[in-house]
């Protein structure tokens, strides 16, 4: 039976409080294991690849799987980072490209996310890309192009940066239904996280909050729709949904620079409303 496995965001683990505790690594990959999450993200170009291999040993230790978001630059970039990946004990399910070259041409774009693929594919790991600002993906309009002029191309749905991109309004609009629709076709994982067209990241469970996460919900619960239709629901396959509350500046704060909510409880709910939503689907397919 396909499945989801809800992994917990290693950069989300970050309090950056103001008096500047943190947790060890250890610590932190110790508590993501004891709520049960199935696995962990470490993000190639924020952390770096010395603090990846001395996480590689307490992975196996707390038994976690493993994905990237890596940053990438260029063709040789990539395969830098193909090559580092391709060397650690632990080989994640895929890589989450955020790619940093301008999108300006979709056909450039789009042959550059092809040399990408390839390079993944001969060490045999799957590389997707991830809807993100501030990089090739920034636009959802163009990134739907880039998905046409890259049929085989799969997606990582973090769809607080699309919304906000878009600005899209409540109740949304038919074309904003059906653009996001269109995304959600080809979207293998996803990133948890609820933004408003103004802020990428609200505390959720705010009353105030409620018609966003309703309306993150609603997309959430299509795009396992579609994936469950893709893969068969009798499939061994298994979706990753990927808990990504992130430290300030991802969250708000008040004048004393303390969060306004507890983002690992609100990660725990998510992942209970994430499992919720996979089993509706599951039961609907």
């Amino acid at each position: 039976m396909a499945k989801l496995d809800v992994f917990q965001s290693m950069w989300a683990m970050e309090y950056r409080r103001p008096d500047g505790f943190e947790l060890s690594l250890e610590e932190k990959i110790k508590k993501i294991s004891d709520a049960g999450f199935i696995g962990v993200s470490f993000d190639i170009g924020y952390h770096t690849f010395d603090t990846i291999q001395e996480a590689m040993p307490l992975l196996a230790k707390y038994k976690l799987d493993l994905v990237y978001n890596a940053f990438v630059k260029s063709v040789p970039h990539y395969q830098e980072i193909i090559d580092f990946v391709a060397s650690q004990p632990i080989q994640p399910r895929f890589i989450a490209i955020v790619g940093q070259i301008e999108p300006w041409n979709v056909d450039d774009v789009a042959n550059v996310t092809k040399q990408w693929m390839a390079t993944s594919e001969k060490v045999g790991i799957p590389s997707h890309v991830e809807i993100h600002r501030n990089c090739m993906t920034n636009d959802l309009l163009f990134t739907l192009q880039l998905m046409q002029a890259v049929p085989d191309l799969l997606m990582v749905a973090d769809l607080s940066h699309a919304l906000v991109n878009q600005e899209y309004y409540l109740p949304l609009h038919e074309l904003a239904h059906q653009r996001m629709s269109e995304f959600l076709t080809k979207a293998e994982a996803f990133h948890g996280r609820v933004a408003t067209r103004e802020q990428v990241q609200v505390p959720f469970l705010f009353p105030q909050n409620k018609p966003w996460l309703d309306l993150f919900t609603s997309w959430w619960k299509e795009g396992f729709d579609n994936w469950i239709s893709r893969h068969g629901k009798v499939s061994d396959d298994a979706c990753v949904f990927l808990c990504e509350l992130g430290p300030p500046v991802y969250a708000i704060t008040d004048a004393n620079g303390a969060e306004l909510s507890d983002r690992w409880e609100e990660a725990l709910v998510m992942k209970e409303i994430a499992e919720q939503l996979w089993n509706d689907a599951i039961a609907s397919a």
